[in-house]
């Protein structure tokens, strides 16, 4: 097949669309669709672990390419991809009716974001956007609750089509300035002198992928969103489309090398981001919220290592980003827990968790941790290359910045870890129900956390190697 071969991730990811369709026109049981879906996305997981080291030329008169950025991501993807649908083998927040197309549109949106990291040409990168986007609109409004899913759905709706209105109006300005679709030349031109009309479709086409990172100020659609959706698509957003939002914001970031117009806006972002977003998450109880407020804070970290337009910035973006993936999946997977009632879990839920389930409590502890930065955890070296990138860039300043918002995070995922080993009154609670899927999605994003956390090496050297067939390095 040729350098076709290196498709079969995305092939396989489509493959599991397909069973999760036949499922839901086969039965209306969720459990059957379940399974299979999950099966054929292990498979995928295994499938872009195999190839993860094949690269080859761009495919399809080059608007499409398997390197080695690319395929970190996708690995990213398909993990994150698996730990949500082992996370969903029950899912009482979604509509009885519309529980067998979850799985369909999970899998929908993953295939996009694979297609999103590897494009190379404007279209098709706007193409594979949407493609990502529409299972999200979708999912979002899947909640049983009706008020909860109208506002969710709604509002992640109407930003999100603003947002791709806006991109695709960057694009056309980019476009229009250089002549071409293919970043191969757009790049050319963002290297020699860019015109101001460029330097307007760059920041356009931004501010649309900003939306997507949940950067302040396009960050009002994730509060609300990450509350009133289902928990699981609640995860799959917070978790699983960050890693293709870092991935195509660092692709797009590439147009804007040398311009003082983009690094001015990539600084001023990152501080509003951390900053507002750390301090929003301070007054949340509902952990959700908490958790999307805390998005916002963490997008801004994105920025804050990619603002020097380096390779090792962009290294530092893409360690931060996977790592992210499997902490934040970690405090996730407490939501879906906890809220298997329907309910969405406040801080006094979590109340002598340790008691009630201990492995998800070990499981929150990890995540909190590594949110907050705190060694061992994978999240304490990623804000270490991240802080890192900014320093050789000179900019100890916004490091300085970024010190004193890790600091202030501290507070309340520290809170949120106290609330869940701290002993209920009475000690009377009931022991907690985990499914046997949910037990074994804890244990292999423990054992990420673990590994990557001790061991965060191996990651740094993939992301290093990803950050160079980037650049061209």
């Amino acid at each position: 097949m040729g350098d076709f071969s290196l498709l079969l991730p995305e092939l396989v990811v489509l493959l599991a669309a397909l069973v999760a369709f036949a499922g839901s026109a086969l039965t209306e049981r969720y459990r059957p669709i379940w399974a299979a879906t999950t099966l054929v996305a292990a498979a995928a997981v295994v499938v872009t672990a195999a190839l993860f080291t094949a690269t080859g030329s761009p495919l399809f008169e080059g608007i499409y390419q398997v390197d080695a950025f690319s395929q970190l991501l996708k690995l990213g993807l398909t993990v994150g991809l698996l730990l949500t649908l082992l996370a969903s083998c029950e899912v009482p927040t979604v509509r009885a009716v519309a529980r067998p197309d979850l799985p369909i549109f999970l899998t929908l949106s993953t295939l996009g974001m694979m297609l999103l990291v590897s494009a190379t040409e404007l279209l098709t990168l706007y193409v594979a956007l949407e493609l990502s986007a529409y299972g999200l609109y979708v999912m979002a409004a899947l909640h049983k609750d009706q008020r909860m899913a109208g506002e969710a759905g709604v509002k992640y709706l109407l930003f999100g089509g603003g947002a791709s209105a806006i991109t695709l109006y960057g694009l056309s300005l980019v476009f229009g300035a250089a002549g071409s679709t293919y970043l191969s030349d757009v790049v050319q031109v963002a290297q020699a002198a860019p015109s101001a009309l460029f330097v307007v479709g760059v920041v356009l086409t931004l501010s649309g992928l900003f939306f997507k990172l949940a950067v302040l100020p396009f960050h009002a659609w994730a509060p609300d969103t990450y509350q009133g959706s289902p928990h699981q698509v609640a995860t799959f957003i917070g978790t699983t489309s960050k890693v293709a939002a870092v991935g195509v914001l660092v692709r797009v970031l590439t147009l804007g090398t040398g311009s003082t117009t983009i690094t001015t806006l990539l600084v001023a972002l990152a501080i509003v981001s951390m900053t507002v977003g750390n301090l929003a998450a301070l007054a949340q109880r509902d952990v959700k919220r908490l958790l999307a407020w805390s998005t916002v804070a963490h997008a801004g970290y994105v920025l804050l290592g990619v603002v020097t337009l380096s390779e090792v910035g962009v290294a530092s973006a893409l360690f931060y980003g996977i790592v992210y993936l499997i902490v934040a999946f970690c405090a996730f997977l407490v939501v879906t827990t906890l809220g298997r009632g329907g309910s969405n879990p406040t801080l006094s839920d979590l109340t002598g968790l340790y008691k009630r389930a201990p492995l998800i409590a070990i499981v929150l502890l990890a995540g909190m941790f590594g949110l907050a930065g705190v060694p061992p955890t994978p999240g304490f070296a990623g804000k270490w290359f991240i802080f890192s990138a900014a320093m050789q860039g000179g900019l100890f300043w916004l490091v300085l910045i970024g010190a004193i918002n890790a600091t202030i995070s501290l507070y309340y995922y520290l809170r949120v870890v106290r609330a869940a080993y701290q002993t209920a009154a009475g000690d009377g609670a009931l022991p907690l129900t985990v499914t046997p899927a949910s037990k074994l999605a804890a244990v292999i994003a423990m054992a990420l956390v673990a590994f990557t956390g001790f061991y965060p090496g191996p990651l740094w050297d993939l992301a290093e190697r990803a950050a160079r067939a980037l650049m061209g390095g």
